[in-house]
């Protein structure tokens, strides 16, 4: 027995070490089927003819770009973005806006889910790259663990990139294309916002971005950035003084702050905030909540006894 201990010991540790191994390999291919089919579920993309063919082509699209041209972001991240403007009922009017491209591939992709349900894409850039960061602060990632710096002209891609990556891999038809930095350029956009995606890097940019589209942004709204790990930058959301005094609004908030929604087991960039009047709209009551207009809520959880 004594000498059996031992044996069984290594036998057990290698087993755990094997099934570890096994489950680390395996988590991220679960949490891609999770994103996955959400995308396919029948509901989505219903309203406009999007069945599952027509979903898959999409997708294979999205890893095709996403293998070809510099991103920031990856197919999977495209997906979660369809996902979203697939689920906008049509009789909901307004434009999807992308600020911040780079070389275009997530500005394909969008396009081609721009084209499927009937909206036209606002492309916004300097198609410079970056601005000079006034603010030179350290730009800290905690729960990757990393931190550093911008420089001015950073993920430059000039227009004529970008229209060529949207002219093979997606729809340049649907598009309309806005020069400028974002200070000046947001400024002429007048209609109404069905959905955004930010992927700008820097907190004045954020800040200007969000103060000329927000009001733009219908009840329901989302605005996705792909900025979720950087502190400077999503502390903006919460950031009450800046939106009374810039906006006349309490802050949304931001979900996936710090470390992205859970799309990977480690992180991801990508996060959003939603323009909400009305709660009763949009989200559900609970047991385990009280609402003013219902009777005083009990005990929001049972603990059974021995």
């Amino acid at each position: 027995m004594t000498a059996a201990g031992p044996f069984l010991s290594r036998i057990t540790r290698a087993m755990l070490e094997g099934l570890l191994g096994r489950f680390t390999r395996l988590t991220p291919m679960m949490m891609e089927a999770l994103v996955l089919q959400r995308f396919y579920q029948d509901e989505v993309g219903r309203a406009y003819g999007v069945d599952r063919r027509a979903k898959t082509a999409m997708a294979e699209r999205f890893q095709t770009v996403t293998r070809d041209v510099p991103s920031g972001t990856t197919w999977l991240y495209h997906v979660v973005l369809a996902t979203e403007l697939l689920r906008i009922p049509p009789s909901v009017v307004g434009d999807v806006v992308e600020c911040g491209c780079w070389k275009g591939a997530s500005t394909a992709s969008l396009s081609t889910v721009c084209a499927a349900v009937g909206r036209r894409l606002i492309v916004c850039d300097s198609f410079e790259g970056l601005p000079e960061d006034e603010q030179q602060k350290t730009h800290q990632y905690p729960h990757v663990g990393v931190f550093g710096y911008y420089q001015k002209g950073m993920y430059a891609g000039r227009l004529e990139e970008v229209q060529a990556t949207i002219s093979k891999y997606g729809r340049l038809d649907v598009c309309q294309f806005v020069t400028g930095f974002f200070s000046d350029s947001l400024t002429s956009l007048t209609r109404p916002v069905v959905f955004a995606f930010l992927d700008v890097d820097l907190a004045p940019s954020m800040k200007d971005c969000v103060q000329y589209l927000w009001p733009l942004l219908v009840d329901g709204g989302l605005i996705y950035t792909d900025d979720s790990c950087d502190m400077e930058v999503v502390r903006i959301w919460f950031d009450e003084a800046w939106w009374k005094e810039t906006l006349g609004c309490r802050p949304p908030g931001y979900v996936g702050s710090g470390c992205g929604l859970p799309i990977h087991p480690e992180f991801s960039s990508i996060g959003y905030a939603r323009k909400v009047s009305v709660p009763e709209r949009y989200y559900h009551r609970v047991s385990w909540l009280a609402y003013p207009d219902s009777e005083p809520a009990g005990e929001p959880f049972t603990r059974k006894t021995t």
